[in-house]
């Protein structure tokens, strides 16, 4: 299961922040820091980034249908709009749109000249981008892209009006102004507090017209496509069969693209793999269940993962409010042997979780769990501290209560059924019972996770290129819809607001490290596993499949003539 990961902008709050003689807040910074508890080299992962086939435009064969799968169509295809909230709406709408940013293959970003021409920070104090739009885009019908686009997007993002139903105001809501330069392909975005992830809302996906209404932003696109500004368009929806047709984008202003058509072919996972052996499908992506099915048939490519595992606890509730035991559940709990699982049904190799912020591969990425290693030891110690005692069967109590935990599991989901079966059997190796709750999967968010009817919960994230921004609600405020831990201790939220407000890159990142060791420190939450990307791709398609952050230039995506033959995956 995937969580919700709205975005949610924050508040610089000055103050002492200081832990362990390391202060999150300014000053200081040039000061010799303390030897850290976390390793600042990251390790090497032994997955890519990206682990696409990539091929030069002039090796691609011009011509040809790519057929790619969705789960669902989505409700919305205004991929902005609440309805289309944890969607696939912009996976699909991918090749119709772009941004005056592209992310690279570690989680950063580069100027896209296809939208834009530059964009900088010309001022640190307030933070103001200038951005220099490429006056030959333009939107679907025909329109230029210009500041107005972005003025009336800003008004339409940043909660200034209730009418629009936004997925979230993050970011949109820091900004004060957006203001036209000299020419309409020019403007300045500034913001009333800094936040490094600044490059996430200069750029407008709507047209005006659209964000000018919110009764087009919210109900225009139940059927069909918001405006492409992309090299493809959305030429048909098509709700019966499941499926949505793009063709080339006949205004695109940018290198023609190579296929004359992709289309999205909407299925379960196993039908999507089925589809795929049976070459009714070019790509699709393997899960636990489905890898025996899809590996066979062309290439299986693997690229470091953005999904991970994890267990949250309620610490606002029995016997987790106190954080002795919810750091002996975090030191019972054998994270590498659950990493192992992980990987070995996809054939990949482990990839243990060191950060709450961060995943392997993504820039800055370092291993922050040293205070949560696996010690079933250690969690013995703190329960005795605790105030448990072992009765004769070894389980532990407490004034005669004995020390029980549910952990609701969705039915139907092989791969959170054991992953929590293995969290139990550790946390019943020092003492404590765990008793598992099957769950309906339909229901399991909205009767289980949202109310906090649970102790311990495993469910899965999803990782982002800029990702303080959408992990500060998952652990603050306490009534954050996100933060389903039950707690939100007061450094939390400064810390977060700290970090965000941090433009520098190599301070920014010993920041991160930090406040990992912060939320350690108060175990809300617990990380598990990476899930590698995993892909099955079809023997001869290039500058497409598996990748960790970076995007497809859709454009160059393609067929070559004489693929050479993929190796088995055994």
């Amino acid at each position: 299961m995937r969580s919700p990961l709205a975005a949610a902008a924050s508040l610089l709050v000055a103050g002492s922040l200081v832990l362990s003689g390391c202060s999150l807040t300014s000053g200081g910074d040039d000061e010799p820091a303390p030897t850290p508890k976390t390793s600042t080299v990251a390790p090497v992962t032994e997955l890519p980034s990206t682990a696409w086939t990539s091929a030069d435009a002039a090796e691609v064969s011009q011509g040809g249908t790519l057929r790619l799968a969705a789960s669902a169509l989505p409700a919305n295809f205004n991929p902005l709009q609440s309805d289309a909230a944890d969607s696939d709406a912009a996976e699909i709408l991918a090749p119709t749109s772009g941004g005056a940013v592209r992310i690279t293959a570690d989680g950063g970003w580069e100027v896209d000249p296809d939208y834009a021409e530059s964009v900088e920070v010309v001022d640190e104090d307030p933070l103001t981008v200038e951005v220099r739009l490429n006056p030959k885009a333009v939107w679907q019908g025909g329109t230029s892209i210009t500041a107005d686009d972005m003025v009336a997007f800003w008004k339409a993002q940043n909660g200034s009006d209730d009418a629009y139903e936004v997925i979230s105001t993050a970011g949109y809501d820091a900004i004060s102004a957006v203001e036209p330069g000299d020419d309409e392909f020019s403007y300045t975005v500034t913001f009333s507090r800094p936040t490094a992830e600044w490059p996430l809302y200069v750029y407008p996906r709507l047209a005006a017209n659209v964000s000018d209404s919110p009764k087009l932003f919210n109900q225009a696109f139940r059927t069909r496509a918001i405006s492409s500004n992309g090299p493809f368009v959305v030429t048909s929806i098509d709700p019966d069969a499941g499926v949505v047709t793009q063709k080339p984008n006949p205004r695109w202003w940018g290198t023609p693209p190579k296929l004359d058509e992709i289309t999205w072919n909407v299925g379960d996972a196993e039908l999507q793999a089925e589809a795929y052996v049976n070459d009714e499908l070019d790509a699709v992506d393997l899960q636990a269940s489905t890898y025996r099915i899809g590996r066979g048939t062309g290439a299986v490519q693997r690229a470091a993962g953005v999904e991970w595992s994890q267990v949250t606890l309620n610490g606002g509730r029995g016997p987790l409010q106190d954080v002795r035991v919810r750091r002996a559940v975090a030191h019972a709990i054998d994270r590498d042997a659950i990493a192992a699982t992980t990987a070995k049904a996809l054939g990949a190799p482990a990839a243990p979780l060191g950060s709450l912020l961060l995943v392997p591969g993504q820039k800055g990425y370092q291993d922050s769990t040293s205070s949560i290693a696996h010690d079933p030891a250690e969690a013995k110690k703190l329960l005795a501290a605790a105030g448990y005692t072992a009765g004769a069967d070894g389980m532990l109590a407490k004034d005669g209560e004995p020390l029980t935990l549910t952990l609701p599991v969705p039915e139907d989901t092989p791969t959170n059924n054991v992953r929590a079966s293995a969290i139990a059997d550790d946390l019943r190796a020092v003492g404590i019972t765990v008793t598992l709750r099957p769950t309906a999967a339909a229901t399991f968010f909205d009767d289980v996770v949202i109310p906090l009817d649970f102790d311990l919960v495993t469910f899965v994230n999803r990782a982002s290129p800029f990702p303080i921004t959408a992990a500060k609600p998952l652990f603050f405020p306490l009534d954050s819809a996100q933060n389903y831990t039950g707690i939100a201790p007061d450094r939390i939220g400064p810390g977060f607001d700290t970090v965000l407000g941090t433009l520098d890159d190599a301070l920014r990142i010993k920041r991160v490290a930090k406040l990992d060791e912060w939320l350690f420190e108060d175990v809300p939450m617990i990380p598990l596993a990476v899930t590698p990307v995993t892909v099955a791709v079809r023997n001869g398609l290039v500058n497409y499949g598996a990748a960790q952050f970076e995007q497809p230039d859709w454009t160059t995506v393609g067929f070559v003539t004489k693929p050479k033959k993929a190796p088995a995956d055994d």
